[in-house]
């Protein structure tokens, strides 16, 4: 069966709002002389984050275990405004655009799954020029589980009118990419810097470095082919 609709990851997938997050936490870490480890963050990339996570890396509550000490609301706020502007100062991720583009060009069905919520994803979306691609976005407000259940995956495909497995997504972290597997569609990592020395769940249908490491046509061919063999 041919290949209908390609569903996107947002954060650390078409823009990378992960570096930037731990780049403003670890500029408020440096100024207390506290460590902020890559191995630490990794265990919040691609979770949901809020304040009753369980499970989840929170940089304010590990700073004040080490340090004895709260953070002050000014340097919260700080930290807070460091990441909104690196944020508007990143560029969409190699590759996106060009995917977009061919696949809307194409007519393929394209939609959007986060775990963030509406309000972040509409916003960063606007304001990097991606998001009138989109005729489906589910976030974490839409659905009654985040990733990795496979909710926004299966309502995605589901608002396409494409069944799952004539779908492809797009993820960079183990969280989405076991949602991606869960719902039945098969799974493209794209890890980024901070998530590629991650293990990838099993399952995986294709691994890249880069979104432009492989052409539309290539990309399409790629799963095309495999309904024949």
């Amino acid at each position: 069966m041919p290949i209908e609709a390609i569903i996107f990851d947002f954060d650390g997938t078409i823009i990378d709002t992960e570096s930037a997050d731990f780049q403003a936490w670890k500029a408020v870490f440096d100024r207390h002389g506290v460590a902020l480890t890559l191995d630490l963050w990794r265990q919040r990339v691609g979770k949901v984050v809020h304040n009753g996570a369980q499970g989840v890396f929170m940089p304010e509550r590990y700073f004040e275990q080490v340090t004895g000490y709260p953070l002050s609301l000014e340097e919260l706020r700080a930290q807070e405004a460091h990441y909104l502007e690196l944020c508007r100062n990143l560029s969409l991720l190699p590759g996106v655009r060009e995917l977009l583009d061919a696949a809307k060009a194409a007519r393929l069905g394209l939609g959007l799954a986060s775990n963030s919520d509406r309000a972040w994803v509409e916003h960063w979306a606007r304001w990097h020029g991606v998001w009138d691609y989109f005729r489906c976005v589910f976030t974490r407000d839409d659905v009654p589980h985040a990733k990795p259940a496979p909710d926004m995956y299966l309502s995605a495909a589901a608002c396409l009118g494409v069944p799952p497995e004539r779908c492809i997504a797009i993820e960079d972290s183990p969280t989405g990419m076991q949602a991606v597997i869960a719902a039945g569609i098969r799974c493209v990592a794209v890890p980024n810097w901070l998530t590629a020395h991650l293990e990838l769940p099993e399952g995986v249908a294709l691994k890249l470095n880069s979104l432009a490491e492989l052409p539309f046509e290539a990309l399409l061919a790629r799963f095309n082919s495999l309904d024949g063999e």
